[in-house]
């Protein structure tokens, strides 16, 4: 398992890191393939299996990701109101179709690709290399440094109820491990060595925040994991929980707390 984890990785972060680098459209093709594939997973996951509806929504998706990367934010707003408006019209059309399945829809849409076009909004503001990958980079020692002293330290369980294997100790472990790699990171980031340390702790407790949202889902559904795309990992969707998160509270601190 940890020879997957570790070959996964290997390959999965360098390809990432040289699409957010490029960035254009190389970082929008990407931001497309991992949105329509979590998707799926998230369909899967509850067994939503309407496939007029999945076509709508992975379209729907692909008009989140267009209008975020030529019209930022309200871009994002205009594509979920259209697909709100749709999604109620198919809904009509198709009475008496399951109403959770609707919410299920709806809410995968806003989670996944909503949430994912922030990266694009990240990375098309000045210096949004550097802000996207001081995202990736706290997230990544966030879910390093709470796996590590989890099983080191761990004693006292955060929300057995939602995951059983999360304790206070990994949290903290992870805080602080987003802190240290932000910190030492700071001038190739072009950050304020104390600010990057701040910011590390934010993206790691708003990241565990996602990642406990993913486990509350994956409880809901009673699956051990999102999908089999990256072995050692599970799915994309387990490999995305806490960046989901992180991406949109990251754009509005760099908005409006640098800009």
């Amino acid at each position: 398992m940890f020879k997957q984890r570790v070959v996964s990785a290997l390959i999965s972060i360098p390809l990432v890191l040289g699409a957010v680098w490029l960035g254009n459209y190389f970082f929008l093709f990407l931001i497309f393939i991992v949105s329509l594939l979590t998707l799926r997973e998230w369909f899967s996951i509850f067994a939503l299996q309407n496939k007029k509806l999945q076509i709508l929504t992975y379209l729907s998706c692909i008009l989140v990701q267009l209008l975020a990367y030529f019209f930022q934010l309200p871009g994002i707003l205009l594509a979920l109101l259209c697909f709100f408006l749709l999604l109620n019209l198919f809904w009509v059309l198709h009475y008496p179709l399951d109403f959770q399945t609707v919410l299920l829809t709806l809410w995968g849409q806003i989670h996944i690709s909503c949430f994912l076009a922030f990266f694009l909004l990240l990375r098309n503001l000045p210096h949004g290399l550097h802000m996207v990958f001081s995202v990736l980079f706290a997230v990544w020692a966030s879910d390093t440094g709470a796996y590590l002293c989890g099983i080191a330290l761990g004693q006292h369980k955060m929300l057995p109820a939602v995951s059983p294997k999360k304790s206070w100790e990994g949290a903290a472990g992870g805080v602080i491990f987003a802190g240290l790699a932000l910190g030492i990171l700071a001038p190739y980031l072009q950050l304020n060595r104390f600010v990057a340390v701040l910011l590390g702790f934010s993206f790691s407790l708003v990241g565990q925040l996602g990642d406990l949202a993913e486990s509350a889902v994956k409880r809901q559904a009673q699956v051990k994991d999102s999908g089999r795309f990256l072995p050692g990992h599970g799915g994309l969707f387990d490999r995305l929980d806490s960046l989901l998160f992180a991406a949109p509270v990251a754009y509005f601190i760099f908005t409006f707390c640098f800009f």
